[in-house]
């Protein structure tokens, strides 16, 4: 029987959705019938091997790995990490990787970045080098959200919201009539533009140029590194990344054009005030930052530097926090009985607070229910993603030792979904944390709040990660959701219709993206909530 393109190689359809560019389903061609003629080996491993060889798997149409890798590792945390307490190893990113029990989570949390390096793990899944050469392995990008960003959270809630209502106007408007929108696009586009004002600047933040360009690079750097990963390549990958990438760097360019001139100047404007006291207030962005922090490294402070990390800390920093909202907006359609009392606090906390962090900060329902979100519908069902880096290899509490080159991760939805962490594990239970928040408190331990918070990191919330390279953007993106689906069921009625089940997640190596095709409708409520400095909305 004759195969289909598009069942042979069934990620032609979504990347072209995604990047509207035809040059990838030619690169996706070229990179399949490549694999096909290549001598493919699976190296032998002292750990059990879970999933299919690469070949059968890429046979398998839509039931090929890259589709199905959650259930995999399902398959190897029940069969392998349960019964017997040791690793596995697996196939992720057509690359080895070696699945770790639970128990070794204490070792990721005591080991440097020296030894452990998430940054370079990333760039050698998603082919980084081959685009940005070194630029995940400068502190820069980090240094910004965690020594721009967090400290500054406060000051940062009112840009946001004030961006936030602007995104609301031009992507959603004041529709008096139930209007019909699609959920993923509407709640990525408003975050991609809420993002940028702080992640980008005033400049450019409202720029449709800037907008669209950057949207397509932060879908180009997914669909790029996918396309790698549909071959495992051995010692051909570093040149046919490079190749293959070609059209991935035309994207870059078009977005460096446009941000690049913005940045010159600022440059230019930064190098003129060292030599004079800096006068007026503080320019709370990322480009601020960034000069800022990189003043002293010639390799960094400069613009094409500066640009192209802002670029990619916007793909981090835009994309997950987008779906969280959209998933968000499924669940309470789905199980509207968490509308109002989620709708009740966002009201009497932005009353008693106004738009500040200290409102958000007060949202404990809102909290559990995005915390129950990500441990039962998270962006990932891999975490803690790691390269060991010490040549002498990294060495684990009860002896097990991985050389150099090694690679490792997490099995963080199986663990999340484990009836020994949890009460019946598979339910969604939206104030589950709410509730141990406050017996916490009654029992006058731990801080409940810090202990059940949603971007609080734990041995069983691993949404963000764990370790010295878990998210340091999760405080920042836990408020932009906070905000965002506060506004939303604030200010408009929600509904959908003839759907009866959760919307089906799109998983690509088990990494989920919030169904792209459900359609919701809203319309603007009649509400004026007046808080304590006078602002309101209606």
């Amino acid at each position: 029987m004759a195969l289909s393109i598009p069942n042979f190689i069934p990620l032609l359809a979504p990347l072209n959705s995604a990047t509207n560019s035809g040059p990838y389903s030619v690169a996706g061609i070229l990179a399949a019938l490549l694999g096909i003629f290549l001598f493919v080996t699976t190296r032998k491993s002292n750990f059990e091997r879970i999933g299919k060889p690469w070949l059968l798997s890429l046979l398998s149409g839509r039931n090929a790995m890259t589709f199905t890798i959650e259930k995999h590792v399902q398959d190897g945390y029940a069969k392998v990490i349960k019964q017997t307490g040791k690793p596995f190893v697996m196939k992720w990113w057509a690359i080895d990787y070696v699945f770790l029990p639970p128990k070794y989570l204490r070792d990721l949390k005591r080991a440097s970045t020296q030894s452990l390096s998430f940054f370079e793990n990333i760039s050698e899944a998603f082919s980084l080098d081959a685009s940005v050469g070194h630029l995940y392995r400068s502190e820069l990008m980090i240094n910004v959200v965690k020594r721009g960003i967090n400290t500054r959270l406060p000051k940062l809630i009112p840009l946001l919201n004030e961006e936030c209502d602007y995104s609301f106007m031009k992507e959603i408007g004041s529709p008096t009539d139930w209007k019909q929108y699609s959920a993923a696009t509407l709640f990525g586009d408003i975050m991609h533009r809420t993002t940028s004002r702080v992640l980008i600047g005033s400049e450019l933040c409202r720029d449709e140029t800037y907008l669209n360009s950057s949207k397509t690079l932060a879908n180009s750097i997914f669909v790029n590194g996918l396309i790698m990963t549909m071959l495992p390549l051995g010692h051909f990958r570093r040149v046919a990344c490079y190749l293959l990438s070609v059209f991935h760097r035309i994207n870059i360019r078009r977005a460096m054009r446009v941000i690049l001139p913005v940045v010159e100047q600022r440059f230019n404007e930064f190098q003129t005030q060292l030599d004079s006291a800096k006068d007026g207030e503080e320019r709370l962005d990322a480009i601020e930052w960034s000069l800022d922090l990189s003043r002293g490294d010639i390799n960094e402070h400069n613009p094409q530097w500066i640009a192209l990390s802002l670029l990619h800390n916007l793909w981090a920093g835009s994309a997950a926090p987008g779906g969280l909202v959209t998933q968000m907006v499924f669940q309470v359609l789905l199980e509207p009985q968490y509308l109002e009392p989620l709708r009740t606090e966002a009201e009497n906390a932005f009353r008693a607070h106004g738009y500040t962090d200290i409102a958000l900060s007060s949202m404990i329902l809102m909290d559990s229910f995005i915390r129950e979100l990500n441990r039962l519908h998270p962006t990932g069902a891999i975490t803690c993603a790691r390269t060991v880096m010490d040549p002498l290899g990294f060495q684990f509490h009860d002896g097990l030792m991985l050389p150099q080159g090694s690679r490792i991760a997490i099995p963080a939805l199986a663990i999340q979904t484990d009836a020994q962490n949890f009460q019946d594990p598979l339910t969604f239970d939206g104030f589950r944390f709410a509730r141990l928040n406050a017996t916490t408190e009654e029992e006058g331990s731990e801080d409940g709040e810090h202990k059940w918070g949603a971007s609080t990191l734990s041995e069983t919330n691993l949404a963000f990660g764990f370790g010295k390279h878990a998210c340091i953007g999760r405080f920042y993106a836990v408020r932009k959701a906070k905000l965002i689906f506060s506004k939303l069921i604030m200010e408009y009625d929600l509904k959908w219709e003839g759907v009866n089940l959760r919307p089906a997640s799109l998983s690509v190596n088990g990494q989920f993206a919030p169904n792209q095709s459900q359609k919701i409708f809203l319309k603007k409520r009649e509400v004026n909530v007046k808080s304590k400095d006078g602002q309101g909305y209606k």
